[in-house]
């Protein structure tokens, strides 16, 4: 009679204790199966926020200072030239009238000043890099964004667009606002006509409004445009040819974790006085989305660990009492000539059709339990962040755990299952296999 089949009689002839052993290695692969999915699942996260939320920084003016560094395309080149960025929008900061624009009403409209045509234009190379649209405060939802070889573009937010029955293709006209400029400056001033190419909606407003706000401060009037259009508007006004940022820039990284680095090696570049421009880390966002993730993975590969070695402790514990109950079942194998190499090939073998068995029927529970554990775990990062206002309602978003139960981590957990099964059948086996045949015949009488 070979290994196998003596190994498949004893598990057949033994059901009580085939169960319980089948019990315990479910429950345990169970519990490790949903630890490694979970940290999976987390790892991944971590990578997606990396890839698509990422860190930046920012280059701008320190008009604090009274001295004015230039933001221009060389500067911008150097930056990205020196490795490490993955993106960058040049930005500025205008304030136009909108000659046939209705704009959401605020305080100058009640007093029927001029000011209520007033709208603040942001210039970006790439309005989707916008922090506003880039962490999602606002969503494109129609047409497309600014893009860097645009020229007279704009994106405009729903409300407005309703408000003045515009849609992608349509244009409205702009001029620079007259107030304060002397008279040569007022007579080179004229209309200039912008095509809607995206409009956004407001889905986390991220400043406080009233009726008594100004119009160019209202988030339904904030115009998004192009760099080109910026300069060739407030050129106009300044008379001359305008080659700067005036908002400054912002720089994405390839990796958030190196932004510090990336930060620490611009700043000791003598390349430019650093005194004359601010500088901004803004990594904030996905810090506060990756650290419960990081967390997360860490505890469950604790987990993992503890339960690896609680495991294998209470195994060779329930394998070793249940070995002395075997000494007349040895006893019998040796006197036959069943060496004790066979006899130990055969006992690890019953344990592992056990645990064959085991891996499946924790893959198919662990499957039906991933949903549920995935939404307590973002109920959790929902009580974490409940306090926090409109960037961390975008980083309860970004918690949600996609975790999957695949093949992959049926064989990641296998190959931990089988480890401990070796492990605590070699421990439980050790104490008898090392007795002598006439010792264990001794104990049998």
């Amino acid at each position: 009679m070979g290994v196998r089949h003596r190994a498949f009689l004893y598990l057949t002839r033994n059901k009580k204790k085939a169960v319980i052993l089948l019990a315990i290695l479910t429950f345990i692969t169970t519990l490790v199966l949903l630890c490694t999915a979970v940290g999976n699942a987390a790892d991944a996260s971590v990578r997606k926020l990396r890839e698509q939320m990422g860190g930046y920084f920012k280059i701008e003016m320190d008009f604090t200072q009274g001295k004015f560094g230039r933001i221009d395309d060389t500067l911008l080149k150097n930056v990205v030239d020196a490795g490490g960025i993955k993106a960058v929008n040049g930005m500025d900061l205008q304030y136009f009238i909108t000659e046939d624009l209705k704009l959401f009403p605020g305080r100058f409209t009640a007093e029927g000043n001029v000011k209520a045509k007033l709208a603040r234009f942001l210039g970006n190379t790439d309005s989707s890099l916008n922090e506003y649209f880039m962490l999602e405060y606002y969503l494109l939802t129609d047409g497309r964004h600014v893009a860097p070889d645009d020229h007279s573009a704009a994106v405009i937010s729903d409300v407005l667009a309703k408000e003045n029955n515009l849609s992608v293709g349509d244009v409205f006209k702009v001029r620079y606002n007259e107030e304060n400029l002397t008279e040569e400056q007022r007579e080179r001033i004229t209309s200039h006509t912008l095509e809607v190419v995206g409009i956004y909606h407001i889905d986390y407003p991220q400043g406080y409004q009233s009726a008594n706000s100004a119009e160019c401060d209202i988030e339904e009037n904030f115009i998004f445009t192009d760099t080109a259009f910026i300069r060739e508007v407030y050129g106009e006004a300044a008379g001359a040819e305008i080659d700067l940022y005036t908002a400054g820039a912002a720089f994405f990284v390839e990796n958030p974790k190196e932004l510090d680095g990336i930060m620490g090696r611009l700043l000791e570049s003598a390349d430019y006085n650093w005194d004359e421009y601010v500088v901004v880390k803004n990594n904030k966002t996905y810090e506060d989305s990756a650290a419960p993730l990081e967390r997360l993975s860490g505890l469950v590969k604790m987990m993992v660990v503890v339960i690896a070695v609680v495991s294998a402790v209470m195994l060779s514990l329930i394998l070793f009492l249940w070995m002395r109950e075997r000494m007349h079942e040895i006893g019998i194998y040796l006197s036959i000539g069943i060496r004790k190499a066979e006899i130990f090939r055969q006992q690890i073998l019953e344990n592992l059709l056990a645990a064959v068995i085991a891996f499946f029927l924790a893959w198919g529970i662990s499957a039906a339990a991933a949903g549920l554990t995935g939404q307590m775990i973002a109920d959790s990062f929902s009580k974490e962040s409940a306090q926090q206002q409109a960037a961390d309602s975008k980083t309860e978003e970004t918690m949600e755990l996609q975790i999957r139960i695949g093949a992959v981590e049926l064989l990641e957990i296998a190959g931990f299952g089988f480890l401990i099964v070796l492990l605590s059948t070699s421990v439980s086996s050790v104490t008898v296999l090392r007795m002598q045949p006439k010792d264990i015949l001794a104990k049998m009488s």
